[in-house]
């Protein structure tokens, strides 16, 4: 039994290097297009605030600063009690691209708070793009510019990717590189080419799309009874037959998502167990999935303690194997989305982090209570 459990875990190892090199490989080929000009498409940047004082400043800084002049920036303001408001009246007389709303109070459009806000504010938008960013970005000079060449060249309907996370503390930083497990897991170079929607995925810190196909399959009004909205959202548009790409976003936009632990924590828990459906059933196969999980994670530390027991001497080399080409894999895959070093180096770490998170997240789901996000409830 062991033997065949060594042999799945070196199994998995392979399999999760050989997908973050080929999708390593397949970032770099779709990335590579030329920036559009300034006259190039109208792009409606769509953006819900609250309380975001702090952030704000930089990143409507960051876009009116962009190469690509031909852009709409609409932000709403979704029941800040700080200067958020006024931060937006401010950017709004030094540009005139810059377009402030408020969030009607009385109308609930979506249980979600960030989804309700952004169905307050989408129908302003005229652009033939809709970029949802959030307001805790910064976006590089050439960063609209480049997607927007991406999406035109490569005849995409919507396409989402990984930002560089800037993480001030390594705590929060093991939480957030959770989303790693997605691109060393998930073959992004063969959803490309062969769309699948329980694989799509996306991070709504960044999604561009269409604005015609956004309305043609019914945008966020047909996925306001999911938890993230963000991946009900692409996986919507890969039902309805619309092109998709997940890419890496690492050079064009960075965020600064969560500061601490428990912040962290918290915000990711809700993106992870929001994935899969709260069912009872899904315990048993939850229960062998975290099993596999953190023994590849430590994966040579049961080497050590299994070789120094004298507990299948002939074959532990495959788990060890395994868990290290993992764990690699890990590494590899964050530091190509601009991790810091020390972050990349602990996977064991995240991936048990990823385990307590889902666990956490299932229970509050079975137990009826709600997730918080920045302050809205989700």
């Amino acid at each position: 039994m062991l033997k065949v459990y060594s042999i799945l875990i070196l199994a998995i190892g392979i399999y999760a290097l050989l997908t973050t090199l080929l999708n390593i490989i397949y970032f770099r080929r779709i990335a590579r297009v030329e920036p559009l000009a300034e006259d190039g498409p109208l792009v409606s940047i769509v953006i819900p605030a609250r309380d975001e004082e702090q952030n704000l400043p930089k990143l409507l800084e960051s876009l009116i600063r962009q190469s690509y002049k031909n852009i709409e920036i609409l932000i709403i303001n979704d029941q800040s009690s700080d200067m958020t408001g006024e931060i937006i009246e401010e950017f709004s007389l030094k540009d005139s691209r810059v377009k402030g709303y408020k969030t009607d109070p009385n109308l609930c459009l979506s249980k979600h708070g960030k989804m309700n806000a952004l169905l307050q504010l989408i129908p302003h938008a005229s652009g033939k793009y809709l970029l949802a960013t959030d307001a805790d970005t910064i976006h590089a000079a050439n960063s609209v510019a480049h997607t927007v060449a991406m999406m035109e060249k490569h005849n995409l309907d919507i396409m989402s990717g990984f930002p560089t996370q800037l993480n001030r503390s390594y705590a929060a930083g093991t939480n957030i590189s959770a989303m790693m497990f997605t691109n060393i897991m998930i073959p992004h170079f063969i959803l490309y080419r062969i769309q699948i929607p329980s694989l799509s995925f996306a991070i709504g810190q960044y999604i561009i799309m269409r604005r015609d196909a956004y309305y043609d399959v019914g945008g966020y009004e047909s996925v306001t009874n999911k938890i993230v909205d963000d991946v009900g959202l692409v996986r919507l548009f890969v039902k309805k037959k619309k092109k998709y790409a997940f890419v890496n976003l690492a050079e064009d936009v960075s965020c600064n998502m969560y500061n601490t632990f428990k912040d962290a924590f918290k915000g990711m828990e809700r993106s992870i167990a929001g994935v899969f459906p709260p069912k009872y059933w899904i315990i048993i196969p939850l229960a062998l999935g975290i099993i596999i999980i953190l023994s590849i994670a430590w994966a040579s530390v049961e080497y050590f303690i299994l070789h120094a027991l004298k507990i299948g001497d002939g074959y532990l080399h495959y788990l060890l194997i395994g868990g290290l080409l993992f764990c690699y894999a890990w590494y590899l895959g964050c530091r190509n989305t601009n991790y810091r070093r020390l972050i990349s180096m602990s996977c064991p770490i995240s991936m048990t982090c990823i385990c307590l998170m889902y666990i956490h997240g299932l229970y509050r789901q079975l137990s009826g209570k709600n997730f918080l996000w920045k302050g809205r409830i989700v």
